[in-house]
């Protein structure tokens, strides 16, 4: 299992301390149970800024990576903290583990409002080798976790109401529109439904599980229940019917196809 490990601290000296200390960890980890020499788990990127993190993430395309992340990343109180780098890593990477490193107690509860799921608050302050334990409890925490989502194959679309980072299963989702409030989507999943800021085209280009038939509308193939190919509809399971675009009639007869489950008429 690969694990890339990102470290994000203003101070570029308190970072590379805790890479040194992250590597000190992994070793007593290796040397207490050879399991962990099957993990490829190194500190892939060390950075300073916000922005550097979400240019790594995104170019790198990480998924399952361990983030460390200090929340207060600038002095300037209008820049965005670690709390809103970890929001992003949430949606950029769903099987990411969240990891706090401050020397600010007073910022744990703002952690716990933005509901970010961290799995775990390091103060920077500890002396070094309470440090390097409470590293090697927090990465076998985050090793487990991590070897659970890959082996339950869950794959997660991850969303944002407000400051709440929210998380579904890919597999529930039946389609996404544009709801009647502007600037919004309405998502239909087999447990219910939900509104957030989006646009369709977006989803599209950044869920490729999801597939566009209109331009209002994306759909999740396995999912559909039926289509009728001479009225231009989509049938899910709830009983829900969608209109697809003529202009995307050949695309929902490959879904046909790909999908050979699919009701016809």
């Amino acid at each position: 299992m690969k694990c890339p490990i990102i470290i994000c601290d203003d101070d570029r000296s308190l970072a590379d301390e805790l890479s040194g200390d992250i590597n000190s960890a992994m070793q007593n980890m290796q040397d207490d149970n050879s399991n962990y020499e099957q993990i490829d788990a190194k500190v892939a990127f060390i950075a300073n800024t916000f922005e550097q993190v979400v240019g790594y993430t995104v170019a790198k395309d990480i998924k399952g990576g361990i983030y460390f992340l200090d929340i207060e990343l600038s002095q300037n109180s209008e820049a965005k903290n670690g709390v809103d780098l970890a929001e992003f890593i949430k949606k950029q990477d769903p099987y990411s583990q969240i990891i706090f490193v401050t020397a600010y107690d007073k910022y744990a509860p703002l952690t716990y409002r933005r509901r970010i799921g961290a799995i775990d608050y390091i103060n920077k302050s500890l002396p070094r080798d309470t440090i390097i334990h409470r590293l090697e409890e927090t990465l076998h925490d985050a090793f487990d976790r991590l070897t659970n989502d890959y082996k339950a194959g869950v794959k997660s679309f991850t969303y944002q109401i407000g400051r709440r980072v929210q998380k579904v299963n890919q597999d529930s989702i039946y389609y996404i529109e544009n709801s009647l409030t502007q600037h919004k989507v309405h998502m239909i999943t087999e447990n219910g439904e939900s509104e957030f800021k989006g646009n369709i085209s977006q989803l599209d280009d950044d869920n490729p599980f999801l597939i566009k038939v209109s331009q209002s509308c994306v759909v999740n193939p396995e999912n559909i229940d039926a289509v009728n190919i001479s009225k231009r509809t989509i049938t899910f399971p709830n009983g829900d019917q969608i209109v697809f675009s003529r202009n995307k009639k050949q695309i929902v007869k490959n879904l046909l196809n790909k999908y050979p489950d699919i009701s016809t008429k």
